[in-house]
């Protein structure tokens, strides 16, 4: 592990993560938690046992965006040579504009439309979806309530202030993006790429895209295996019948 990435979601932690990936770096971002550790994540939010670092990051360079970022403190501990980054915006309320919006299209607006409902209530996979977004942000930003202003702020402040009191100055990088490559080479130790740095994720654009990738991908697994499990149960069938 050589960066760990502070930043709370909507500060741009998936344009830092594509720019790390250009830099070279293997990245986990939420997308890879979300695929390959969830239930790991899950169980440490519901019993304070935090997952095995050292285990679920090996041959990982740079993590960013939820989970982790709450746990910043103790995977760098974990990993003591690594580099923290805090990823901030131009200002609390453009945070706040940016994550009320992320927690409707993740816990209000993607489960509202009927059929959702309907793929909700037989696929397990998907409940569990449901639940793991809840518990995420309950347990990371206090709420999962997109009115939940006030606290919101609060969370922000005092994050962002926790991670610079604790991280020591010449470990730490506070990196708004629009800052561009320089600062962020110049931490890292790299030439400034000739690329433009990267721009994902503006407004959530990308939000409900990749989430409902996941929904289509779980949905059609579910109904492959119960057709398999149809064939199987017809064949047993027509066997014993012979």
């Amino acid at each position: 592990m050589k960066v760990i990435c502070a930043g709370l979601p909507k500060t741009a932690t998936t344009s830092l993560a594509k720019a790390l990936q250009v830099l070279g770096y293997n990245v986990y971002d939420f997308q890879e938690h979300y695929s390959f550790h969830r239930q790991q994540w899950l169980d440490s939010f519901e019993t304070d046992r935090l997952p095995n670092f050292k285990e679920i990051y090996d041959g990982v360079d740079a993590i960013t965006d939820v989970p982790p970022a709450f746990w910043f403190e103790e995977i760098s501990a974990t990993f003591p040579d690594s580099k923290v980054i805090l990823t901030v915006r131009d200002s609390e309320e453009a945070w706040l504009k940016s994550w009320q919006g992320d927690v409707q299209v993740r816990i209000l607006q993607l489960w509202t439309p009927f059929y959702v409902k309907i793929l909700s209530s037989i696929v397990p996979s998907l409940r569990k979806d449901k639940h793991f977004f809840a518990t995420l942000y309950q347990a990371t930003l206090g709420s999962a309530n997109p009115e939940a202003t006030a606290l919101f702020r609060v969370k922000y402040r005092q994050h962002n202030e926790r991670v610079q009191a604790v991280i020591p100055a010449e470990k730490l990088l506070v990196f708004n993006v629009k800052q561009g490559w320089q600062p962020l080479c110049e931490f890292l130790g790299y030439e400034v790429p000739s690329t433009p740095f990267p721009r994902l994720n503006v407004a959530n654009s990308d939000t409900k895209r990749r989430i409902f990738r996941v929904f289509k991908t779980e949905a059609s697994a579910f109904f492959v295996y119960l057709l398999i499990v149809f064939l199987l149960a017809t064949l047993f069938i027509a066997h014993i019948m012979a």
